[in-house]
């Protein structure tokens, strides 16, 4: 039975970065299919002031667009810079927005609530089923430690969202038991993955792969293990002098972010290993696809990693990985698939990739491809999401 379905989320696709939230956009494309769906992706807004310049893009976002001929409204709320006010962040966006969805929902007379996000998004969608008296599913992307221990009230907060909600996502077995140790609530945690679109991440055998490129995509951020990656690939050249790395991702307008790609930059520098390195900044998924075609391997060297969907992109590519044990990739990276490796440790990923690198023929194509599409496509993410639906809808409340 198809059932009017509102997602909440502020991390989504809009006409500033058209790669913002691709894998919440997955999910609900995926749903679409089965039920009528709506997007609300609120915007965060703040007065001009000096502290607030990386708001300016902010204001060029549209109030209300189709992605993927699913409507997405986006309503703005108060949201000053940083984390000046990260805890009260739950309240200021569910009293910018309330009166607004209050509004909405004589439009589209939602039945369900899914949230991404546990906070602030959870704990907003929270008091809006209780206010609507209608069931709630959240799903979580991001690890609850050492956030939740940092900020008191978050958790709280958060736990609290977790109370009411009739389900709760978690991308790993890894973010799951860590959510658990926070709500108590193990039955209510579901590990489902984030999925992969299999019909565009494919291997295509007209691409030549290039034996000596490797490939990472993502946050050029300490989180994400970069300096490890990088001190890798200089202990690799030592034998290796051909290895060429490919690096896709960039400063998406936090300061933050920015500051710790100069760092990394730096860090080439001073490692001497530039010239084999090429940063090609933001890709869309079209392009990024056709560099996992031609890579011998991705690597994601993280710190810590809730999942790592560019893992099963790749993968679903036809091409091998090499990940740390950081919590999302040991549900999934075998050695059929390429290389779990020990984090933080730039000699057990440099061995990692020279293994994978030197037998690219254990790992075809095909197989890589069917072992993502049977487990992680986005079909098969949505029929295990849609059972939540089905058990929290037969409630009635």
């Amino acid at each position: 039975m198809s059932h009017k379905i509102l997602y909440l989320s502020r991390i989504y696709p809009n006409n500033i970065v058209a790669v913002n939230g691709l894998w919440v956009e997955g999910m609900v494309t995926a749903m679409s299919k089965l039920h009528e769906v709506r997007v609300v992706s609120p915007v965060p807004y703040c007065p001009p002031l000096p502290e607030s310049t990386g708001y300016a893009n902010n204001r060029k976002i549209l109030s209300r667009s189709k992605v993927n001929g699913v409507e997405v409204y986006r309503p703005r709320f108060l949201s000053p810079p940083g984390y000046i006010l990260h805890s009260y962040l739950g309240e200021l966006l569910y009293w910018s927005i309330v009166w607004k969805i209050d509004r909405y929902r004589k439009e589209f007379p939602f039945e369900l609530i899914h949230a991404h996000f546990s906070y602030p998004e959870g704990y907003v969608a929270a008091r809006l089923a209780r206010r609507y008296n209608i069931p709630l599913i959240i799903t979580e992307h991001a690890t609850w430690k050492p956030w939740m221990d940092d900020y008191p009230r978050v958790a709280k907060q958060a736990v609290f969202a977790a109370g009411v909600s009739h389900g709760m996502i978690a991308a790993s077995r890894y973010l799951a038991d860590t959510m658990a140790a926070f709500t108590g609530e193990p039955k209510k945690l579901h590990d489902i993955p984030i999925g992969v679109n299999t019909a565009l991440f494919k291997p295509d055998a007209t691409v030549k792969k290039v034996p000596r490129q490797i490939l990472y995509v993502g946050r050029i951020h300490k989180t994400k293990g970069v300096d490890i990656l990088f001190n890798a690939l200089s202990l690799l050249l030592k034998t290796h002098s051909d290895i060429h790395l490919i690096v896709i991702g960039g400063n998406l307008g936090f300061k933050n972010y920015q500051k710790q790609e100069n760092e990394m930059r730096a860090l080439a520098t001073r490692l001497n290993i530039n010239s084999s390195i090429e940063f090609v900044g933001m890709q869309p998924p079209e392009t990024v696809v056709k560099y996992m075609q031609q890579s011998a391997l991705l690597v994601l060297p993280s710190r810590r990693e809730t999942f790592g969907a560019v893992l099963i992109e790749a993968i679903a590519s036809g091409t091998p990985v090499v990940a740390t044990r950081c919590g999302g990739p040991d549900d999934f990276v075998t050695d059929s698939v390429g290389a779990l490796v020990d984090k933080e440790n730039s000699q057990a990923l440099a061995d990692g990739i020279e293994k994978v690198m030197l037998n690219l023929n254990d790992y075809p194509a095909d197989i890589l491809h069917k072992y993502a599409d049977e487990g992680f496509s986005w079909d098969s993410v949505a029929r295990r999401t849609n059972q939540l639906y089905d058990a929290a809808l037969s409630t009635g409340e």
